[in-house]
């Protein structure tokens, strides 16, 4: 069988209990001594009378408004309150004494307590129904004085020799309404319920506070969590990037120095079997180191443990004389210049500019045209290395803006390194590459031999 559907939220359940509770705690005594009174009516006189059970109608609708406002302080605390707030004034100021009943009072004020946003509106509130409760407290022993002055006033009647004489009793004046010893005395009386009011509003404003530092604090946890997978995301995405950049170099700097070696092979095929067997052992070599440095990118380890290809160190500048003697053997002319004392520079500006060397000299390779040459200088300024590639080729086709993915790699590198870049045709119709990588000042330390 299926689960019942709960029609009633729990919450209000408990409410309507309390305020049941509360109504049989207030005239639960009265009517128990008045059902007695029938057995033994002297006996239980006197303390039906101490009870004071209610009869006057006033006192139901005082407490009707007190159960409502129980049953409506979750939904409406506001609402709740004035409910509350109005039938024990009404209980104050026409029985003048408090009755368990009006305990609601401080309740409903917790959950007042509890809800609101702002700590001095609730202050304001808490001063405001204590200033209430005393008010009507007064109000309601000088209500209860006058009537019992009232009744004092009535009339005799005597029978005095067989005649009947309507005598007149004039009752003695009431004290004065705002007298100092009925300030006193309403002040001690108000002082319990003044004391559950404070009591109320102190537990409630701290359940407030407790949830406010609780929800604080799961969303401070919230906004952690959050930060740590952005900033997941954004290092899975700068790796991309960085695979993505050295994979490219690799791939288009062995692809073409192979190219070029197979082309320069099957020339020589016929005429000349050495130069092509030479060519064709170039290919092969290119074609083993880029897998390798493939492999080290990507992770792969699909060689022994003592030519593993991630245990290969990362090229540098001290590789470019290897780089040049690679591609000058696909018949490549290229010149290298080195300006200014050679300094060890950090590990990312050395595989920089490597890669940057390594790039221009490929694009040149693949788009100077046959028989260029290129010119790579490097140049160890104050605070700056300096990789410049400068080619004699046709440079650049016309409607070209150079400006292909090898050179967006390159503007990438440089822009992470916060260096500049510039690029464009030479004087000759070449074009030329000039890459300027800040060096910090303590990194710049001459080069052991």
């Amino acid at each position: 069988m299926g689960r019942v559907p709960r029609f009633v939220p729990r919450h209000l359940l408990t409410d309507a209990a309390l305020a049941l509770v509360l109504v049989v705690l207030t005239v639960g005594p009265g009517l128990v001594m008045g059902f007695l009174a029938r057995t033994n009516p002297v006996a239980a006189k006197g303390y039906a009378e101490k009870m004071a059970l209610p009869a006057d109608r006033s006192w139901w609708v005082f407490a009707a408004l007190i159960v409502l406002g129980l049953l409506v302080r979750q939904h409406h605390p506001p609402l709740a309150l004035v409910l509350t707030g109005a039938g024990t004034l009404g209980h104050l100021f026409t029985d003048a004494k408090l009755q368990l009943l009006d305990l609601a009072l401080p309740l409903v004020l917790y959950t007042v307590a509890t809800v609101a946003r702002n700590r001095r509106v609730s202050l304001a509130v808490l001063a405001l129904a204590m200033l209430l409760v005393y008010a009507a407290m007064a109000g309601g022993r000088v209500y209860v004085e006058q009537q019992e002055f009232a009744g004092k006033g009535r009339v005799r009647e005597q029978v005095e020799r067989g005649s009947v004489e309507k005598v007149a009793t004039v009752a003695p004046a009431p004290p004065p309404v705002f007298s100092v010893d009925r300030l006193v005395t309403v002040g001690q009386a108000v002082t319990e319920l003044w004391l559950l009011l404070v009591a109320g509003f102190a537990v409630g404003d701290a359940m407030r506070s407790r949830r406010a530092h609780l929800a604080a604090v799961e969303q401070r946890t919230a906004d952690l969590a959050r930060e740590e997978r952005q900033r997941a995301a954004l290092a899975v995405a700068a790796e991309r990037a960085r695979i993505t950049r050295e994979l490219h170099d690799v791939v288009a700097h062995g692809i073409s120095v192979m190219v070029v070696q197979a082309q320069g092979a099957s020339a020589a095929l016929d005429r000349h079997p050495d130069r092509a067997a030479t060519a064709l052992q170039h290919v092969i070599t290119t074609g083993r180191a880029s897998l390798a440095e493939m492999r080290r990118l990507l992770a792969v380890g699909g060689t022994p443990p003592d030519e593993d290809a991630r245990l290969t160190p990362l090229p540098g500048l001290g590789a470019l004389p290897a780089l040049i003697d690679q591609l000058r053997s696909t018949g490549m002319r290229i010149e290298l210049h080195v300006d200014g004392v050679p300094a060890a520079v950090p590990a990312s500006v050395d595989l920089s500019a490597y890669r940057i060397a390594q790039e221009a000299l490929t694009n040149t390779l693949k788009h100077a045209g046959p028989g260029a040459g290129a010119v790579l200088r490097l140049a160890f300024e104050p605070g700056r290395l300096r990789v410049e590639v400068a080619d004699d080729g046709t440079g650049p086709a016309d409607g070209a803006d150079g400006r292909g993915n090898g050179l967006r790699g390159i503007a990438e590198r440089v822009a992470m390194l916060a260096g500049e870049l510039e690029t464009g045709r030479t004087e000759g119709g070449g074009f030329r590459l000039c890459a300027a990588l800040p060096l910090p000042a303590r990194d710049i330390t001459p080069a052991q031999p």
